[in-house]
């Protein structure tokens, strides 16, 4: 393709000099062969990066982050399901569960931002399988905010995700204004 482009460009400068006679077009022939073949040696560089896959991100890579977009009254210990995936390299959250399953043995560090409606407060837990590793509490008031965070390790298959307190009374978060975040390190 690169020759292709390389004789209709030589052809068209040797018209044009024919034509309107000059060195000029020789120099810009030059110019224009060495930046194609600048482009066509960044093009090649660049698909071995991305290797085979199509990708560059390499396939031990994990990390995700989804929003929550319905307001959700929760129930005891239900969990709450992120639906609208923005990241999800790997694949290990489903946003029809709200499970985040680890692909891989690891230290992953996990976050949750979460807004409780008005009126009422919100508990939350992050937990793995079902020990807690973090808990989270948006006050009462108008639109107040909690957040959680862990750092752990993880053995392939084990599970986190964001559920209610168990224990505590219905209790509603504000769809669009929270999140769960999770990567391996």
């Amino acid at each position: 393709m690169k020759y292709i482009f390389i004789s209709l460009l030589f052809i068209t400068c040797i018209s044009v000099t024919y034509v309107y006679g000059g060195d000029d077009c020789f120099r810009k022939i030059g110019k224009a062969k060495a930046a194609l073949l600048e482009a066509i040696d960044t093009l090649q560089r660049t698909n071995r990066l991305l290797g085979e896959t199509g990708s560059a991100i390499p396939s031990n890579k994990v990390a995700f982050h989804a929003r929550l977009t319905p307001y959700v009254t929760l129930g005891s210990a239900q969990t709450v399901i992120f639906d609208h995936v923005i990241t999800n390299i790997g694949k290990a959250y489903n946003q029809h569960t709200g499970h985040f399953t680890a692909p891989f043995n690891g230290i992953y560090v996990f976050a949750c931002t979460f807004l409780q409606t008005r009126g009422t407060g919100v508990h939350l837990q992050m937990v793995n399988n079902s020990s807690e590793i973090s808990k989270g509490y948006g006050t009462s008031g108008s639109g107040e905010a909690g957040v959680m965070t862990a750092v752990i390790y993880l053995q392939k298959g084990d599970v986190v995700k964001v559920r209610h307190y168990p224990g505590k009374g219905s209790q509603t978060i504000h769809g669009h204004w929270s999140f769960f975040t999770g990567y391996l390190l």
